[in-house]
């Protein structure tokens, strides 16, 4: 990432690309990745008064393709100005205009690249400012049939674009449109079940359903009763596919991963999540299976009546939604074994919420199956709403137990002194929010809003089943990733022996997928809650896919399918760059002559350059010119003057010391009160390490403006001096030529320059001498001084020359009468010694 420091200028432009690249009204090719905005094509230059003119060209089949596709859209608009409009109607028109705006996009994207060819090779014909000779008439020709081209393939585009936008205004029409029918559905005002009259109503009504229902079923005994083979063949057929499974090898497989043992304490995170869904993986789909190949066997053998089929395919959606949320509930709270619950909750609890969650599926399955039953034999609206009351209310009464249940063991654990708030869950916190919309599911149909009731108490269903489902897979996933990407998992082993990617890599790689994996688990739940809502999955996918290549804040558009298009364009280029830099360093520069300081300045000057050079690429990769960037350096330019100063300071210093290289990598510089190695010159600082092994990070700008000591600039020699000092008594001649010897004798000191010793000063304590020698490279031999420091100590002691310590005399004032004193207090046991003693004392 060191590198990437060296473009933070550029890096600036990359992120106000966005704003530069707008026009009015955005278009996206889904082919390329680029926004067929106006901005995208290219502007018609026009045509001088001297060219010939030629009629722009036609092209019949896009024509006729724009007539047809303006017809499509002028039908479906005019078809949604009706006020009430069936929901497979609205489905159809969505479709219709999709397929048109798709449609769309393919003939921008097939025509842009020859409108760039073309528009390119007028740009090339055209005379140039210098030249004073006419063109040819050839010429002239050719570049008016291209300008006549230019402009007919811009009308084309133009149109599509046109409408690509008024198929996107159709769609966002047709989903307001959803919207508002669902809304009116929603609060559509109903009789009370409170209303003793309505209940009367329901009761006139019933037999009537009754008696249509009875009808429904014996024509279907009577279809079953005149072909009994047939009929037992379907369940024949099911019960050996049920079969099929629990006597199948994989059968004790699954066994080993669904049964959860209670005597374990502590399962592993693994074991407990794995198990979890493979409880409602396998049920589920055991469920679903069976009643699927039934629901097929009884349709082969045509056993099934037309009238029939919805409510059979309503009771086996039912039953296998059924056994699906029973199953849920059970994996997650496990009653009966806590070391294998999912979340925070005791026995009780637990014991208690999956008895409830068994009514509750069978409630919902009732609810499911009336639906079904009311639909094909045209129940009447009475008894409907009836219906959906009292199943929305049973929903309601058992969602208020479970929340009861729940509400009453988190009491219970307060009062207990052990209880911590912090090991509660957070599913806590909904149970408030529960608990308003229970309430709104009763009071709902009591006042007249049935719908409305039915709504929140669907919604609560919902709501409990996503966010179960999120719990369960979100851990199972998280667990999952982070054991096979481990040291010693599969993907792990395999990343580390195939690609070279060292452990943390690897963890990196399992964090990153982790993440993306708990943010689409998110997207996906947050999408199911919305479905009850209104919402579509084809609305939520055009309108993700329409922001991912263009979308407009006012008069600014944003293409994100461009911004990663650039990001991508800039880290193959980093990454590249990179590459190239490691070669350079590692292969190719160590094979030549030059120096380390030269090596590393070419590396360095080799990614800096890659970087910018990656940088512009990708800015003009989203039609960022060098005119903008000037323009936008123009105008950032006091900003970047005032609050970015220091940095690009450090930034235009690190160049200089580059280029100037009055340091490199490797000299032997001190800079104040610290000498060290310089190690890295980076973009905005170089990294100097003492020889305390110590790394000292010094900004660039101080090394260009300050005084800096650089030992090894120019040359690796230098020129060392050690002090002694001997007694006055010391023979000085003697000294000077012992101290020759040694360093004339060392290893490393040079015999030229010539070594020479002088007496440097008479010190208050010894005579000082001094010796100079030269080094051939400090960086190696600075040592050397400590060596000849050794030398001169071994050898002064052999020839017994003293190196004195230091030496002071001391002066004591008024030293007679201290003498008087002491004789004194010796001669005290004679008489009147006591009373001189005194007087000497005051005196």
């Amino acid at each position: 990432m060191k590198t990437i420091r060296a473009a933070i200028f550029f890096i600036i432009f990359l992120s106000w690309m966005p704003l530069n690249v707008v026009t009015a009204a955005p278009a996206q090719a889904p082919g390329n990745g680029k926004p067929a905005s106006p901005a995208a094509a290219p502007a018609a230059p026009p045509a001088p008064a001297d060219l010939p003119s030629v009629p722009p060209p036609e092209f019949p089949r896009a024509q006729a393709k724009l007539d047809g596709w303006k017809r499509t859209l002028d039908q479906v608009e005019t078809a949604l100005r009706a006020k009430v409009i069936h929901d497979t109607v609205l489905n159809d028109f969505r479709d219709r205009a999709a397929t048109t705006q798709h449609e769309a996009r393919e003939l921008i994207s097939k025509i842009t690249p020859r409108l760039e060819a073309a528009t390119a090779r007028a740009a090339e014909l055209a005379p140039s400012p210098e030249a004073t000779a006419p063109q040819p008439d050839d010429v002239k020709l050719e570049r008016a049939k291209l300008l006549a081209e230019i402009a007919g393939r811009q009308g084309v585009i133009q149109q599509a674009k046109l409408i690509n936008v008024r198929a996107q205004q159709t769609i966002d029409a047709i989903s307001d449109r959803r919207r508002a029918v669902f809304n009116e559905s929603v609060l559509q005002r109903s009789a009370s079940l409170v209303n003793p009259t309505f209940w009367v109503t329901v009761a006139n009504a019933a037999p009537i359903a009754a008696g249509r229902l009875v009808d429904l079923l014996s024509k279907w005994g009577r279809v079953l009763s005149s072909q009994p083979l047939r009929a037992a063949s379907g369940f024949v057929i099911a019960a050996i596919v049920v079969l099929g499974f629990f006597l199948s090898p994989g059968r004790r497989w699954w066994s080993r991963w669904t049964t959860r043992d209670p005597e374990i304490a502590n399962p592993s995170a693994l074991r407990k999540t794995g198990s979890a869904a493979a409880i409602v993986f396998t049920d589920t789909t055991l469920t679903a299976v069976a009643l699927f190949v039934l629901y097929q066997a009884l349709m082969m053998l045509e056993v099934l009546p037309g009238d029939v089929t919805p409510i059979v395919q309503a009771l086996f959606l039912g039953i296998t939604f059924g056994f699906f949320f029973i199953r849920l509930t059970t994996a997650v709270l496990a009653p009966g074994r806590p070391s294998w619950r999912l979340i925070e909750l005791d026995n009780a609890a637990a014991d208690g919420m999956v008895s409830f969650s068994v009514l509750l599926a069978m409630v919902i399955a009732t609810g499911i199956v009336l639906d079904a039953i009311n639909l094909a034999i045209g129940t009447p609206l009475d008894v409907q709403i009836a219906s959906w009351g009292l199943v929305a209310t049973a929903k309601a009464l058992l969602f208020m137990g479970a929340l009861r249940v729940a509400a009453s063991t988190e009491d219970e654990d307060e009062t207990t002194p052990a209880a911590s708030s912090t090991q509660k869950s957070a599913w806590h916190l909904l149970i408030p929010v529960g608990w308003v919309l229970a309430t709104a599911a009763v009071l709902g149909p009591l006042l007249g809003y049935v719908a409305f009731g039915r709504f929140v108490a669907k919604e609560m269903g919902v709501m409990v089943t996503a966010l179960m489902s999120f719990v369960l897979l979100s851990r199972f996933a998280a667990v999952l990733i982070s054991t096979t990407f481990a040291y010693n998992g599969t993907i792990g082993r395999f990343l580390r022996q195939t690609t070279g990617l060292g452990s943390s890599a690897v963890r990196q790689i399992a964090a990153l997928l982790g993440g993306l994996v708990q943010l689409s688990l998110i997207g996906l739940t947050a999408f199911f809650i919305l479905t009850t809502w209104g919402i579509r999955s084809d609305d939520v996918v055009t309108s993700m896919s329409s922001a991912f290549f263009s979308f407009q804040i006012g008069s600014i558009t944003f293409s994100p399918s461009q911004i990663l298009g650039a990001l991508a364009v800039l880290t193959v280029g980093i990454v590249a760059t990179r590459a190239l830099k490691r070669w350079l360093e590692e292969r190719f520069l160590p094979e030549t002559n030059l120096d380390v300081g030269v090596r590393s300045s070419i590396g360095t000057g080799a990614g800096y350059a890659g970087v910018i050079l990656a940088t512009l690429i990708a800015l003009s990769y989203i039609g960022l010119n060098l005119q903008n960037v000037a323009i936008v350096a123009g105008a950032l330019s006091v900003g970047i003057g005032f609050g970015l100063q220091s940095i690009i300071n450090n930034f235009v210093s690190g160049l200089i010391l580059l280029v100037e290289r009055p340091i490199k990598v490797g000299d032997r510089i001190e800079v104040g009160t610290r000498m060290g190695v310089v190690k890295r010159i980076n973009v905005r600082a170089t990294e100097i390490a003492t020889y305390d092994n110590v790394s000292v990070i010094v900004p660039n700008a101080e090394l260009i403006s300050g005084q800096v000591v650089n030992w090894m600039h120019g040359s690796y020699s230098a020129r060392l001096s050690v002090a002694v000092g001997t007694s006055y008594d010391a023979d000085p001649d003697k000294v000077i030529k012992i101290l020759l010897d040694i360093v004339a004798h060392h290893p490393r000191a040079l015999k030229s320059p010539e070594p020479f010793a002088i007496l440097g000063n008479f010190g208050t304590d010894s005579l000082e001498f001094t010796v100079f020698f030269h080094v051939a490279h400090i960086g190696i031999d600075a040592g050397a001084a400590n060596e000849v420091r050794l030398e001169i100590l071994k050898r002064f002691r052999k020839e017994g020359i003293e190196i004195p310590y230091p030496q002071r005399d001391l002066h004591i004032r008024d030293i007679g009468r201290l003498e008087a004193l002491v004789r004194d207090l010796t001669d005290s046991d004679r008489p009147g010694a006591s009373r001189r003693r005194i007087r000497s004392l005051e005196s």
